[in-house]
């Protein structure tokens, strides 16, 4: 009876604890005068993204456009213990991103603060005075002329592209899953323009280059877990000791990455590239550039160059074989200015308009990142940072903040009808109808993505490379829409992006 007693009464504790931390939650934003979405006492809002019932951006599309609250500029979660806000009001976004931006450096991202400088250091995780001081030195690498020297690289890896496309399908056609195929084609350029390093993934798809940035992006349920503690709970995360990579891609980084750098140094070759860069940080800097912190930078390069230009291909892929119209008008475009300039050059691709509107909008529709996320850290000694005149609240230090992509990109108001893949919507006599500031595919602002143009090429010269000779089609096992993968915190279709690649006849 005693144990029974004893049992209820802890079950009764800890019912009224949840019910206590319901309601101060909701006490807590109505006191500041913020719209609240709750959530289960002590996971909050985030619980359907954290089961995997939802993608993060169908989860932050739903808080976006909640019924009750989607007019206003903010609105505030809890995601588990902390008290956050989604941000919806354009200025506001923009003060944080960009006009503001010295109250928001910093991600509130963590991980092992003892054995993951890979993932704690590198130029997207970094902070603060570490985070400029390697921004400062690594931008250098994406200036426009070091840009247009690896340009010649990029056009050499499309080269190898077509030369498999006309092995493997002759002048008949053949079935790809786009995203392996695209994967391929990314992890080959970014080995031979940072590392100089020929991965040969697009004739060799086991390569060790290839196999280790797949293994860096795999998430199952247990990487799954650890990624996202590392975003939503980074103490927890610094506490468990989880890293943001596994500990097998962490080894073939080190290993990889400090070889090449070796090997460089040995040869006195100079190439202008990212080894050459951190080799002048480790010179330059050796007690602030060392071990983890240089391979830190180039393996963040790696994965995000790999990961996110090979699923913008896939997607911009899939929505031209949907709408034949859209692709034919494409290869119009790239024919004319093959005929025209007879090679590729940086100044063909740059100035090809049409190819320019597809990939936008094909980054508009899927973003690599659903989300931007920011901590308020005020300048000056403040101890919060003032959001009027768009709303009386002030964001405590330390209070994350969301910028929900995907359901701003999806958001009528800015882009009308927003689910259909238009890409004249980014024509130049379309621009000022759009509200372009709400493009945030790479961001905005000193922290926005330091290898955007970059991306923009090795995305260009893939669909050139393709569309000029190869129609693209959907066939049975092409998905008929697109749903995200509810286990990885970045843009991902659940489903394989299988399409077909026809010949096109000569006349």
């Amino acid at each position: 009876m005693f144990v029974l007693e004893v049992i209820l009464g802890l079950v009764a504790l800890i019912t009224l604890g949840l019910l206590w931390w319901q309601k101060s939650a909701n006490e807590f934003w109505k006191k500041h005068g913020v719209s609240y979405i709750p959530g289960p006492p002590l996971i909050g809002a985030i619980k359907d993204a954290i089961t995997f019932r939802k993608s993060y951006g169908e989860l932050l599309t739903d808080l976006y456009n909640h019924p009750q609250f989607k007019d206003e500029p903010i609105t505030g979660v809890y995601f588990f213990h902390k008290p956050s806000l989604i941000i919806r009001h354009p200025e506001i976004i923009k003060n944080i991103l960009v006009k503001d931006f010295q109250n928001f450096v910093d991600r509130p991202i963590s991980s092992d603060p003892h054995d993951d400088g890979i993932g704690r250091d590198n130029l997207f995780s970094a902070k603060g005075k570490r985070w400029k001081t390697i921004r400062n030195k690594v931008s250098p690498v994406f200036t426009s002329g070091k840009l247009k020297n690896l340009f010649h690289l990029l056009v050499d890896v499309s080269k190898v592209l077509e030369m498999k496309l006309a092995r493997e399908i002759g002048d008949g056609s053949r079935e790809y899953e786009m995203k392996e195929l695209a994967g391929c084609y990314t992890t080959d350029t970014i080995s031979i323009c940072a590392f100089g390093v020929e991965a040969n993934s697009l004739f060799n798809p086991k390569a060790e280059f290839r196999v280790n940035a797949q293994r860096a992006q795999e998430f199952d349920w247990k990487r799954a877990i650890e990624f996202q503690t590392c975003f939503l709970l980074p103490e927890l995360a610094a506490f468990l000791k989880f890293t943001m990579y596994s500990r097998g891609a962490n080894k073939f980084f080190r290993s990889s990455i400090n070889y090449v750098m070796e090997e460089r140094e040995k040869s006195e070759v100079i190439r202008n590239d990212l080894i050459d860069t951190l080799i002048t940080m480790k010179n330059e800097d050796p007690d602030l550039f060392y071990g983890d912190t240089l391979v830190a930078q180039a393996a963040i390069f790696l994965i995000a160059g790999y990961e996110t230009s090979s699923t913008v291909i896939s997607f911009a892929l899939y929505e031209l074989s949907k709408q034949p119209e859209l692709q034919e008008k494409l290869r119009k475009e790239i024919k004319e200015y093959k005929e025209k300039c007879k090679t590729i050059e940086y100044e063909t691709i740059k100035d090809m308009e049409y190819l320019h509107m597809v990939v936008q909008e094909t980054l508009r529709l899927y973003p690599s990142l659903p989300f931007l996320d920011r901590l308020c850290i005020p300048v000056d000694g403040n101890e919060s940072y003032s959001l009027e005149p768009y709303h009386k609240f002030s964001i405590p230090k330390g209070m994350p903040v969301y910028i929900p992509i995907i359901p701003i990109h999806r958001d009528a108001k800015y882009f009308p009808n927003p689910e259909k893949f238009i890409p004249e919507r980014f024509s130049p006599e379309n621009r000022e109808s759009n509200d372009q500031n709400q493009f945030l595919a790479f961001g905005q602002g000193p922290r926005n993505c330091i290898g955007s143009r970059f991306g923009y090429f090795q995305v260009k010269l893939a669909l050139f490379t393709i569309l000029l000779n190869y129609r693209v089609e959907q066939c049975e096992r092409t998905p008929i829409k697109i749903e995200f993968d509810k286990k990885s915190l970045i843009t991902h279709s659940a489903s394989a992006l299988y399409m077909k690649l026809i010949k096109i006849k000569s006349n």
